[in-house]
């Protein structure tokens, strides 16, 4: 592929942007010296703060290179439905997960899982929460950098560079800065991704004959707004699959992931944590939206636009290849700027949270304990450090050994299956008195296993041994909707027979008020 030399007034907002950031990570550092300015803000940022920070981080690259390539490259509009699954998920989690994370002040979404039931529940969904983030945070990285390869038509020897040059830029704000530094950076990075992404459509729109209403004609006649087969069936990636999975998902990410759990504790106010996570929402749904229109348009532009030099690339490439070709200059590099924030916001996001959870639910909780807040900062940004080196060698890792599935499926499945019913074991906790740490014990590890079977049967060798089985076997979208019910559903049967009893004193720990009876 033949490489676009970079203008040099796009260079020049690029190369602003990035100091922009390393500005703000500076700024941050002098209130960022403890464990609680570290890895909550000191508990102090505003509303309107918290729901920029929430949108660029679960937003991330997957909106500005997976959804546009997607809606180009496979011609319909499946994932679009799912995404509303975010206004109910937003609803639960301002009622329920929030008001629980800030009567208690937990510093982890992971310590209140030791308070309800035991150290054991907070090993695991801790140790699942880093390993998750270890994967995904090399798989952004990765996906971002193969994007500015494509830009820069230099080869795929070039990307191993790409990824670290990008790693050690984000990696600088976010150790310095810590959580105050990855917020306010969030919300620049926001606008930029925003921003960008509405300054390309009328440029679209300026160049093919006949305007909106022919775009959306052409669209039209090659079922580009296709939402998928809705067939109410449990094989194949159909609407109804989607539909559950992005909302269970969603559930998992806003009501027990630590990178948003830090940010309701960073909320100046019970008020404001619940206004930035509705913030966040209303933010984010029509930029999923929007991102998978662009990407139709795109298409479009492509079919009836004669020599735009888009033809035959692949469809990751073609969003960013616009960028530099049709969009003028300076405005391009803020547009450019938007793709790179998209995962900078994603990536700054998971260093701190992995560093916060590594910090305080297996450093401070495990082995040294009752040392000054001044103490645990410096082990954070350590920590900070050392992940941000993991994700590099992550990311240049998946560079040999590329994956078949687009990024954003793959992420989906890797969230069902290493959450593992996860959400649901918050939920028993939040919402029973009955269910007890020997009940939801066992219910957390039937689950594991019957996962960890599921998966297997969709392997050549589980498929080989078990062929009736495995062809029975409900698509793996399915698997965080059947887990977390599965979990429940186990946690709740299992204190019956087991004959549950209240675990302690659970004042504060549920949605009911103490008292002597069983729920």
């Amino acid at each position: 592929m033949i490489g676009l030399e970079i203008r040099l007034l796009d260079q020049l907002v690029v190369a602003a942007s990035f100091a922009l950031l390393v500005l703000i990570g500076v700024r941050s550092a002098r209130s960022s010296q403890t464990d609680e300015g570290y890895f909550l803000a000191g508990r102090s940022m505003p509303g309107w703060v918290i729901g920029f920070s929430l949108m660029a981080t679960i937003v991330s690259s997957v909106t500005f290179l997976a959804l546009p390539a997607f809606a180009y490259g496979e011609g319909n509009w499946r994932n679009f439905v799912s995404h509303f699954g975010y206004v109910p998920a937003i609803a639960i989690a301002v009622h329920l997960f929030i008001p629980m994370y800030r009567s208690t002040r937990v510093n982890s979404a992971y310590e209140y899982l030791e308070r309800r039931f035991g150290l054991w529940a907070r090993m695991y969904a801790a140790g699942t929460f880093v390993l998750f983030h270890f994967i995904r945070t090399g798989m952004v990285l990765y996906t971002v950098s193969l994007a500015i390869q494509s830009i820069l038509g230099t080869g795929e020897s070039s990307v191993p560079a790409i990824i670290v040059a990008g790693g050690v830029l984000v990696s600088i704000y976010t150790v310095v800065g810590g959580l105050r530094a990855v917020i306010w950076t969030d919300v620049f990075q926001g606008i930029a991704l925003i921003g960008g992404g509405l300054l390309c459509l009328p440029i679209i729109l300026s160049q093919i004959p006949g305007g909106f209403s022919e775009l959306i004609r052409v669209a039209a006649a090659d079922n580009k707004f296709d939402l998928g087969d809705p067939t109410l069936s449990l094989q194949g990636k159909t609407l109804w699959a989607y539909l559950f999975a992005e909302f269970m998902i969603l559930m998992h990410l806003m009501g027990t992931d630590q990178t948003n759990v830090q940010r309701y504790a960073a909320a100046a106010s019970d008020r404001a944590a619940a206004r930035g996570a509705w913030i966040g929402c209303w933010l984010s749904v029509p930029t999923w939206s929007y991102y998978l229109f662009l990407g139709t348009c795109l298409y479009v532009y492509v079919k009836v636009v004669p020599g735009t030099g888009l033809e035959g690339l692949p469809p990751d490439a073609v969003f960013p290849r616009f960028i530099l070709t049709e969009v003028p200059a300076g405005v391009g590099g803020f547009v450019l700027s938007g793709l790179l924030a998209s995962a900078m916001s994603t990536l700054d996001s998971s260093i701190n949270a992995t560093a916060a959870t590594v910090t305080n639910d297996f450093y401070r909780r495990l082995w040294v304990k009752d040392r000054d807040p001044i103490h645990y900062g410096r082990v954070g940004k350590l920590v900070s450090l050392l992940f941000s080196l993991a994700m590099i060698s992550t990311a240049c890792g998946i560079h040999f050994y590329r994956v078949s599935e687009t990024l954003d499926d793959l992420q989906r499945m890797l969230l069902s299956v290493m959450g593992g019913g996860l959400l649901s074991l918050f939920l028993v906790g939040f919402v029973t008195l009955r269910v007890n740490s020997r009940a939801a014990m066992t219910a957390t590890a039937v689950t594991v296993l019957s996962v960890a079977g599921w998966l297997f049967m969709d392997t050549p060798l589980g498929s080989g041994m078990f062929p009736g089985l495995a062809a029975a076997m409900p698509d793996n979208f399915w698997v965080s909707t059947f887990a977390n019910l599965l979990l429940f559903g186990i946690a709740y049967v299992a204190s019956l027979l087991m004959g549950g009893r209240k675990q302690g004193n659970l004042a504060g720990l549920t949605i009911w008020r103490e008292r002597t009876g069983l729920d």
